[in-house]
């Protein structure tokens, strides 16, 4: 069952919802015609990160209900 929106996400254009889609399901966004811009919007928002190899990932925050885990 998939969770509910948070407020952060409720209040994204469709570009940037699909954007966390992609980096979610781990699809390259960039075959898909997203923008840096878009990219470069949800870094600022603080919604996804660069890992250390450069791979655009969820940003976790860390919090009892949120269900992130670690990255491998």
């Amino acid at each position: 069952m998939t969770k509910p929106p948070t407020p952060d996400t409720t209040a994204l254009g469709v570009r940037k919802r699909m954007l966390l889609f992609y980096v979610g399901s781990g699809t390259d966004w960039q075959r898909a015609g997203v923008t840096g811009e878009t990219v470069t919007a949800l870094i600022v928002r603080g919604l996804i990160v660069r890992d250390r190899d450069g791979r655009l990932r969820r940003e976790c925050r860390r919090r009892a209900d949120s269900g992130c885990r670690a990255p491998p």
